[in-house]
């Protein structure tokens, strides 16, 4: 429950939403209101609504695909093309987000300011070509790597995001998901994301991403770096993952060790890697 809060505002734009949460120390952004509503923080005064500004779009074409920071998660997954980019793994991580009844109110944009170190949503994007784009008001365009990497800093000097763009993955390309759970539809204790492009029948471009086993999902990129440009095999790719893995440092807690996580990181990447790798060249 919201006990404290004493005003609530309907952003007319962007640029009136951020003005009115930047003005009081104790004001928040609310798309869907799924977490904030469960938080029940007792500091917070002011609300500020975004659902007059503009922030839900959702919309593809050749170029790719363009999400509205409040933009349902249920919205993502049922769009007949965000929901099938690069073999529906935007869809698949959404998934494992929430259950059914909070997809159908929390937002992207909510998620992806929340997001937790198991975070599917943000382990996905992690090996899409995407951008994400906040305001403070200005509107700026930024890589989500950087915008996962520095995501504590811009929360603090309150910034909204605004949009996710996602460019189109080429034809000769696909990417994987896989995660472990308490139970095929709980939240992941690990996850791992992984993208491979394939160019004369080798891997041209790869991007892998792990969740569970770091503060914040993580990038593997000295794996990426060792694996570009090899004809992928399991053994190849076992011998490079540890070269990522040692740099991981997971907290464990009872959903899981901190060697448990490990140990299924690496399980998890092995399998996405394999699984876009095939996928990739059977699109060839």
């Amino acid at each position: 429950m919201l006990r404290n809060v004493k005003s609530y505002k309907r952003a007319k734009n962007i640029e009136d939403a951020v003005a009115l949460v930047q003005s009081n120390p104790n004001a928040i952004y609310i798309g869907g209101g799924a977490w904030t509503v469960a938080q029940g923080d007792p500091h917070l005064e002011m609300v500020v609504d975004l659902q007059a500004a503009g922030l839900n779009i959702l919309d593809s074409n050749i170029a790719g695909v363009q999400i509205g920071a409040t933009v349902t998660l249920q919205a993502i997954i049922d769009h007949p093309d965000a929901g099938t980019l690069a073999n529906g793994i935007l869809a698949r991580a959404a998934g494992y987000t929430q259950s059914r009844h909070l997809r159908e109110q929390g937002t992207l944009g909510g998620t992806l300011i929340v997001a937790g170190p198991a975070d599917p949503l943000t382990t996905a994007l992690l090996v899409l070509d995407t951008d994400i784009l906040y305001a403070d008001p200005t509107v700026h365009t930024a890589p989500f790597t950087s915008f996962v990497a520095y995501r504590d800093r811009l929360i603090k000097t309150r910034v909204l995001i605004t949009e996710v763009r996602i460019k189109r993955p080429p034809a000769r390309s696909a990417a994987a998901f896989e995660v472990v759970g308490r139970s095929p539809q709980d939240k992941p204790i690990v996850c791992a994301a992984a993208y491979v492009a394939v160019d004369e029948g080798l891997p041209a471009e790869i991007r892998l991403a792990v969740g569970g086993a770091e503060a914040k999902p993580a990038r593997l990129y000295k794996t990426e770096h060792l694996l570009k440009g090899q004809l992928l095999t399991r053994e190849k790719v076992a011998s490079a993952l540890p070269v990522s893995l040692a740099e991981l440092k997971p907290r464990g807690d009872f959903r899981g060790s901190a060697e448990y996580r490990l140990e299924m990181a690496q399980v998890l990447l092995h399998r996405a890697i394999m699984g876009a790798w095939e996928k990739a060249r059977r699109n060839v």
